[in-house]
Formats: structure tokens, C-alpha cells, sequence
């Protein structure tokens, strides 16, 4: 019974420790993803008029 109770514990602490470090490797791998993204773009941006609504 101890065992199990002990396996318990251990799984209610584990999946947020999981959830947490895939969540964050998701949001990792995106901003790096963006920076990339970002090279191609900056020429652009710069010789386009910015436009006033």
C-alpha cells in the first residue's frame, strides 16, 4: 500500500514538472523559430514606407 501511495505522489508531482519543460521547449523552439524568420525580413522592412491609418 505504501508502494503505491508513494508511486502516486510521485506521478501528481511528475506531470507538471513535464507538462512545464515541454511547454517551455515549445515556446523555446518558437522564439528561436522567430529570429530566423526575422533575418529574411529586416531588409524588407526597412525600404517599405511605414503607413499612417
Amino acid at each position: 500500500m505504501l508502494e503505491l501511495l508513494k508511486s502516486l505522489v510521485f506521478a501528481v508531482i511528475m506531470v507538471p514538472v513535464v507538462m512545464a519543460i515541454i511547454l517551455g521547449l515549445i515556446y523555446g523552439l518558437g522564439e528561436v523559430f522567430n529570429v530566423f524568420s526575422a533575418v529574411g525580413h529586416r531588409e524588407k522592412r526597412r525600404n517599405t514606407p511605414t503607413q499612417s491609418r
